[in-house]
């Protein structure tokens, strides 16, 4: 069964985690994607003071809370950008990545999306193999986290200003170069998260781009929707994307992850007072989405 989930970035920006997670269960979701990159909060869930031994014990509650709720902790993203021209920061940047892996890990979030390194200017020549070498050895060098804290790492497909503020192809953003990248990882660690409204905005099809990393790569989405231009992360629907075929493709391939919202952009100018309602009527529109994809799902399996 496809559980409804979503990104609660913004709710980190206004309330805190225990009043994030009354606030999603009252809307209707089944689940909580974790963002840990929000300037105003990640120190608290990926700096230094998350080396606190009552740390855990108060991630641990508030996962007890989440269960009493009805709700569960079943994706995260790490903080990003995950590179920098700065070597030191590149550094503390890792170090951060790590400690949101083992956050989530107490949560009990299964997998957790950190972004490829994409700190070089992608068009120029040479550089999207200068990329997957430095990205193999990035990936890998979390391998002994994943196995620590028994969290899949999911990698991301991008994108990259170019001219004019013009958004263009980065790291990942073609089907070929995804698979590519996740087959040279341990797959059992090592996943790929499809970001919907990445692939629209860089012209790739997202449901050409679901059939070619198929269900053996493909575990988790970043859904939301764009305007053609920008990476705008609004609520599906609002945008240009096609989710009728969005929605195929993933019944197509059986995909067995949740329908995970990244959709800040929709509420980000909502007053609190109205918030709640903004994510009941997400809600509506993500379980009006799972069921025409489990509409097509039984169409496929009746074949």
């Amino acid at each position: 069964m496809m559980l409804l989930s979503s990104s609660i970035k913004n709710l980190l920006d206004r309330f805190d985690l225990e009043t994030a997670i009354h606030m999603m269960a009252d809307a209707g979701f089944d689940a909580i994607d974790l963002s840990l990159s929000g300037k105003s909060y990640m120190h608290q869930f990926c700096g230094p003071e998350t080396d606190r031994p009552a740390f855990r014990d108060e991630m641990l509650k508030l996962r007890e809370l989440a269960q009493a709720r009805g709700i569960a902790f079943t994706q995260a993203h790490a903080p990003f950008s995950s590179s920098y021209v700065d070597p030191q920061r590149t550094k503390e940047r890792f170090d951060e990545i790590v400690r949101a892996m083992r956050t989530a890990s107490y949560l009990g979030v299964p997998k957790i999306v950190v972004h490829p390194v994409q700190h070089l200017t992608y068009i120029e020549d040479g550089v999207p193999e200068r990329l997957y070498e430095m990205n193999v050895e990035f990936y890998r060098s979390l391998q002994p986290y994943c196995e620590e804290y028994q969290i899949q790492v999911a990698l991301e497909n991008m994108w990259q200003h170019i001219a004019n503020h013009k958004i263009g192809h980065s790291t990942c953003s073609r089907p070929a170069e995804f698979c590519k990248y996740v087959d040279a990882l341990d797959r059992k660690w090592f996943i790929a998260c499809l970001d919907i409204g990445h692939a629209q905005v860089v012209c790739e099809d997202p449901a050409e781009f679901i059939e070619a990393l198929g269900a053996d790569r493909l575990k988790c989405l970043h859904v939301h929707d764009v305007d053609g231009f920008l990476d705008n992360h609004t609520l599906p629907y609002h945008g240009t994307v096609n989710w009728s075929q969005v929605l195929r493709a993933l019944a197509k391939i059986g995909f067995t992850g949740d329908l995970t919202y990244e959709a800040e952009g929709f509420l980000s100018k909502a007053p609190n007072a109205a918030y709640l309602a903004g994510l009941r009527y997400m809600a509506e529109v993500g379980r009006a989405m799972i069921s025409e994809f489990q509409g097509y799902l039984a169409e496929y399996q009746a074949k």
